[in-house]
């Protein structure tokens, strides 16, 4: 029998003055944290209170893998691998990425089933053409799917997969087949209009998401259901990830396309934090 959901107490720990336009990809490890900003260009590296941020070539959006040396990136070049003490970048795989790359960016992405897969949206009009989600074999790119306009959140369940549509408001489920296809596309969690499901993380048998325009974490259980939120002083969260120890909680968060009096409203837009988390 699956295990209730639990229901936790949350305390902010710190506020990393990181100003992303759009800060996404988190990546948490040990001791140190990485993210990046879409719409800048940057990696951030933070390790003991320290702060160190990257220029890339390329259009970061989700962090596979990192250690102190290099990180291991998605990007609208497809997979891409970043050393930090001479700033290399270089492409590890690109074949296969059929669509136009002035046409549409990497937007988010996961593993299932020991695959990496990577996810791009349109630039312009995300909400006419919609998104496309690519699965890497061996060194290839193949195409899953293309039903989702704005892929994002990516986390495996184990017997299935979330992938959420952050413009249609909604998170699917789907299963892999033999050869780890994505099939049997599912509705799992619809909110409300003004509401976008981002990156998210689990716990056990709890589904933490940041809801864009929400200013809020929803937890929810394996059937889609909010057992709670956690209130954020941003209005725009995108991505969260738990330590080691799942005692701390990691935010990243966007300040693009707020108006002033929003930003006023939300003055740590696009700031990262680190939550404590305790159960109730």
């Amino acid at each position: 029998m699956a295990q209730s959901p639990m229901k936790y107490k949350a305390s902010l720990n710190e506020i990393i003055p990181c100003k992303c336009d759009l800060g996404e990809g988190l990546y948490v490890k040990d001791s140190f944290a990485i993210w990046v900003d879409i719409t800048n260009n940057h990696i951030f590296f933070y390790d003991k209170k320290r702060l160190r941020k990257y220029l890339l070539k390329s259009k970061p959006s989700v962090v596979y893998f990192a250690n102190k040396d290099y990180v291991l990136l998605g990007s609208d070049k497809g997979l891409v691998r970043f050393y930090f003490e001479d700033k290399r970048e270089i492409v590890v795989s690109q074949k296969g990425l059929e669509h136009d790359k002035k046409t549409y960016r990497s937007n988010d992405g996961g593993v299932f089933n020991n695959f990496i897969y990577l996810s791009f949206m349109h630039r312009d009009q995300p909400e006419s053409y919609p998104g496309l989600i690519y699965k890497l074999e061996d060194d290839t790119f193949f195409l899953q799917e293309k039903s989702v306009f704005i892929p994002n959140t990516f986390i495996d369940l184990k017997d299935f997969f979330l992938i959420s549509d952050s413009f249609k408001n909604t998170i699917w489920s789907f299963e892999h087949n033999d050869f780890s296809n994505l099939v049997n596309k599912r509705l799992w969690a619809k909110f409300d209009n003004k509401i976008s499901p981002d990156g998210g993380c689990k716990i056990e048998e709890s589904i933490f998401v940041s809801l864009w325009d929400d200013a809020s974490i929803a937890v929810l259980d394996r059937n889609g259901k909010i057992t709670s939120k956690i209130s954020l002083p941003v209005l725009r969260p995108t991505n969260c990830k738990f330590n080691k120890e799942h005692s701390q909680l990691w935010i990243t968060s966007a300040k693009e396309g707020l108006d002033k009096n929003q930003i006023d409203l939300y003055p740590n837009s696009g700031n990262t934090f680190i939550y404590d988390l305790e159960l109730c």
